[in-house]
């Protein structure tokens, strides 16, 4: 399935610092359809990445893994 970035959303703390970032993520293959908003948080960070160095790339990157993790299938072994 060909799954598009949708939009890319910061989030602020009240400091004026990001707190996340959530990417909005769509997709179709015939009938089937997905659309998912996955929030990059600091602890999606590897050590070193700040919100302020990461490319749009780099974030859509990351949140795409995250929905590859939340949606992979469990065969409950």
């Amino acid at each position: 399935m060909n799954i598009k970035k949708t939009n890319l959303t910061y989030n602020f703390d009240g400091e004026d610092n990001a707190s996340s970032i959530t990417v909005g993520l769509s997709g179709n293959n015939g009938a089937d359809y997905l659309n998912a908003n996955m929030s990059v948080n600091a602890d999606d960070l590897t050590d070193g990445q700040t919100f302020d160095g990461l490319t749009m790339n780099d974030i859509t990157k990351i949140a795409r893994a995250k929905l590859a993790k939340a949606t992979a299938e469990d065969d409950g072994k």
